[in-house]
């Protein structure tokens, strides 16, 4: 009698795991995710502004996730040298490193940067412990490709979830 049971509870198990599709649905979905707006890449660099202070859903390869704190990213398009810079708040999980290179889906709110109406390439002013923090080597990586982002650097995504695709 056990046999069978256990042999029922295994075949229904087998046979529920058949339609998974392998598709990672990650971090908190909002009740906000249905009212998020479907963009592509090429059109967020063509008219970034549009998009600020508005929930989007937009898709692109991981090429960097932060080490340091692991609640920095950045995704590009077709352009490998256009990066989307997504940051993760206090309240979300860290990035996963096996991200880094994968194709996905990130949904979160388009912000404009402070302090934006610096030019991009006018050189930044360093803060007191900044020249310190290099000397030491505690210098995150992030920062350093947030300073050197020519397109779409006044902005970042705020993130929500993601879907690796």
């Amino acid at each position: 009698m056990i046999k069978r049971i256990f042999s029922f509870l295994l075949f229904t198990a087998l046979i529920s795991s058949c339609g998974n599709t392998g598709k990672k649905d990650v971090s908190s979905k909002s009740e906000n995710s249905d009212n998020a707006t479907r963009v592509d890449f090429a059109s967020l660099v063509e008219n970034p502004g549009n998009f600020i202070n508005k929930n989007i859903i937009v898709e692109g390869k991981v090429v960097h996730v932060c080490t340091h704190s692991g609640k920095k990213m950045f995704i590009v398009g077709d352009n490998p040298d256009v990066r989307l810079f997504i940051a993760a708040g206090e309240n979300m999980p860290k990035f996963p490193m096996e991200l880094l290179g994968s194709k996905i889906e990130v949904e979160g709110m388009i912000t404009r940067v402070a302090g934006a109406e610096v030019a991009v390439n006018e050189p930044k002013p360093e803060a007191a412990g900044d020249a310190e923090k290099k000397a030491n080597g505690d210098n995150c990586e992030t920062e350093a490709a947030v300073a050197a982002q020519s397109s779409l650097a006044d902005i970042v995504m705020e993130y929500k979830s993601h879907t690796v695709k």
